[in-house]
């Protein structure tokens, strides 16, 4: 794939450790692999707007490792609304422990993450075509995971409501945020606001932080129920 080459590689190392994220070679490699394999299905399958190499590398891989260092070793990680695949994937390949579900309504989508799984030989990946809200009603699905994550998938309040259900005693909750997320945290407070009058205390803590390269602003809201 054209773009996805040595330069790449450097760009995705140096912004990942600007974040504290340490990537080795063979990480490094799973990337730009999975990079490359984006930007070909994206030609027949709409799985993101960015088709810049060097946009990828920074908006879609690099932003994604940002949530790396708050998912404990041997987590059972559910990605909700993946698309194509972020956070999940890159938080897979970060750490060989992980067991990750990847849930997004788009069949294609899903046929994508499937592919990339097995392309990349990466154990412990379960993609499915599902909404989430159906997925919660499945036998064994309710309070199994220690992390729910999310990029950019819907408002707090709706957000939040979603994922509990899936949450194990102690688990968190990690929305990842673009521009406008002090709207988004307006929204987290009316929703824990929600929760406290039905006696469920959510604690939250928002992490900002810029993608290296472009100064984007972004937020991580971390959520536990306390």
């Amino acid at each position: 794939m054209a773009g996805i080459d040595d330069r790449w590689a450097a760009q995705v190392v140096k912004g990942a450790g600007s974040l504290g994220v340490e990537l080795d070679p063979g990480a490094t490699g799973l990337l730009a692999t999975y990079a490359g394999e984006l930007l070909a299905w994206n030609r027949k399958c709409n799985l993101t707007a960015i088709t810049d190499p060097m946009e990828v590398a920074e908006k879609h891989m690099v932003d994604a490792l940002a949530v790396v260092p708050y998912i404990p070793q041997g987590a059972r990680l559910l990605d909700i609304g993946s698309g194509g695949g972020f956070p999940g994937i890159p938080a897979r390949i970060m750490d060989a422990s992980l067991s990750v579900t990847l849930v997004d309504a788009v069949r294609k989508k899903v046929s994508f993450l499937k592919h990339v799984a097995r392309t990349l030989k990466l154990s412990g990946v379960e993609a499915i075509h599902a909404r989430a809200e159906e997925l919660s009603r499945e036998e064994g699905r309710g309070e199994s995971y220690d992390v729910v994550t999310s990029r950019a998938f819907s408002a707090m309040d709706i957000f939040v409501p979603m994922a509990l259900p899936f949450l194990k005693p102690g688990g968190r909750i990690i929305a990842m945020k673009g521009k406008g997320f002090e709207e988004d945290l307006e929204k987290l407070k009316a929703c824990e606001a929600d929760f406290a009058a039905r006696g469920i205390s959510l604690s939250t803590e928002m992490i900002r932080y810029e993608l290296p390269f472009s100064g984007s602003r972004r937020a991580l809201f971390i959520i536990t129920v306390a």
